[in-house]
């Protein structure tokens, strides 16, 4: 599979910080939240949230269409509902139609009414909507979704609506069979998301000025691993001349780099979910964690890409790829690098984890041909090169911090013939998983809520047991 033909997507989807417990058919719905700025949006009394399409009055964009293979489906004058908390459509903010946007409505002449909602009351919002039976057609994928609400009865199979030979959706569907659910899938992939995959950042200046080989060109040689790593970070710290305290790395990065291990918590076969806690691989990486926490490598606390290198005491800044445009804004006479996280000595593989971009087809929906042209247009563009080559000029344009060269590197990283993609199942399982216990699993030990892995995985090893059991 040639992850190199995905179209580094730039919505700004959102993982959730509090996340709601769908119910079944006999729960108790409760007001869903139009605190969206739509004057449009109104809340009736059984409080299913309504709104009318949201309208914008400024110039169509053209968009060339050619080379799109219509599906035979009539949705001429047809209005597919999306719920969410960005729009679809252009607004003032962003009034430009995005291509598969503009495809959908220039081709199919359909169009797409916008439902919004909040990062806090969306989940309430789609439960709500599907019980008092005026349900969306889409919401978008995120964590929660496999297993969690699929297994709530929130979204319905999408086998009618993809044809898996397609060569377009050939070339995702190893990633569509890790979500399979008693037999089906649920979720088409049409993408990762540019915007959430975490990439290892360094001041090449630094790294140069310390007498280090430089990790990007380590990574090249093969020669890219925890050691080299580990080495250099504390190398740096004993470099220092006492005027500035030193760390080897600060950021968001402890849980990309336990899946560097090749393992993670939870597995799932395409029948069972499996506690894997116990896995030695997962506890050397968490060796390596518990070494550097020793010996007070870690930079703690929030870090922006503004403020990582300018006071050049941390050798590695570890983010979203959202960050790299401040991080190297912050350092114009200088180069910021990207470059993998490294692999495990005992392996030849090299791990990266990124968000997989979907939507959902909400259950209750009737508008199977709207969402069937709305899925092919979503992954035609993520797939043509004319089109992918096309948004990575756009995003170099918009983020002018950004070169050719490291906009290549990230996307390397969906090249399935050098990096594996890693994917924890434990988010998915439970609200309790996903907001709070795979996030002190994986980063507990870098943010100092336990000292030792073997201990806080005993403790907690139950718990994901108990959690994984209701879908036994």
């Amino acid at each position: 599979m040639n992850y190199k033909k995905f179209l580094a997507g730039t919505l700004a989807v959102c993982m959730t910080a509090s996340l709601v417990a769908c119910g079944d058919s006999t729960s108790d719905t409760t007001t869903a939240s139009t605190d969206s700025g739509n004057d449009s949006a109104e809340t009736t009394a059984e409080g299913v949230v309504t709104t009318e399409a949201t309208e914008w009055t400024g110039d169509a964009v053209e968009v060339e269409t050619e080379g799109y293979q219509k599906l035979d489906v009539d949705i001429d004058g047809q209005t597919m509902k999306w719920l969410g908390i960005y729009d679809l459509n252009p607004t003032n903010d962003s009034p430009e139609r995005s291509v598969e946007l503009a495809l959908f409505e220039d081709t199919y002449g359909a169009s797409i009414e916008y439902i919004p909602t909040t990062s806090s009351e969306m989940f309430n919002s789609l439960a709500t909507n599907i019980l008092g039976g005026t349900s969306p057609d889409i919401f978008i994928y995120q964590w929660r979704s496999f297993p969690y609400d699929i297994s709530k009865n929130q979204y319905q199979s999408i086998d009618e609506l993809v044809d898996w030979d397609d060569l377009k959706w050939a070339d995702v569907k190893d990633i569509a069979d890790k979500f399979i659910w008693q037999g089906e899938h649920y979720i088409a992939p049409l993408t990762y998301s540019f915007s959430d995959i975490q990439v290892l950042m360094y001041n090449k200046t630094t790294i140069e000025e310390e007498g280090f080989d430089d990790p990007y060109e380590l990574y090249l040689a093969n020669e890219w691993d925890w050691d080299a790593f580990v080495e250099m970070m504390k190398t740096f710290v004993e470099n220092g001349d006492g005027s500035t305290e030193r760390y080897g790395i600060g950021g968001w990065w402890a849980n990309a780099f336990v899946y560097t291990s090749g393992e993670t918590m939870v597995t799932y076969d395409g029948e069972k979910f499996t506690n894997n806690l116990r896995s030695t691989a997962i506890e050397n990486a968490m060796s390596v964690l518990e070494d550097l926490s020793k010996n007070q490598l870690i930079k703690r606390g929030w870090i922006s890409g503004e403020s990582a290198f300018p006071e050049n005491d941390i050798l590695f800044y570890s983010m979203g790829t959202w960050a790299y445009d401040a991080a190297q804004g912050a350092m114009p006479d200088d180069i910021i690098q990207i470059v993998p996280f490294p692999r495990n000595p005992d392996s030849d593989q090299y791990y990266v984890s990124n968000t997989v971009t979907a939507y959902m087809w909400v259950k209750g929906s009737e508008n199977s041909d709207l969402v069937k042209a709305w899925f092919d247009v979503n992954r035609f563009v993520n797939y043509d090169d004319s089109y992918t080559e096309a948004t990575k000029e756009k995003y170099l344009t918009n983020n002018t911090n950004w070169t050719s060269e490291m906009y290549d590197i990230v996307m390397d990283f969906y090249d399935s013939d050098k990096f594996v993609q890693a994917y924890d199942y434990g988010y998915g399982l439970s609200t309790l998983m996903s907001d709070e216990l795979m996030s002190l699993l994986y980063e507990g030990l870098a943010n100092e809520q336990y000292e030792s892995w073997v201990q806080a995985r005993e403790e907690y090893y139950t718990i994901v047991d108990e959690e994984i059991a209701a879908y036994q």
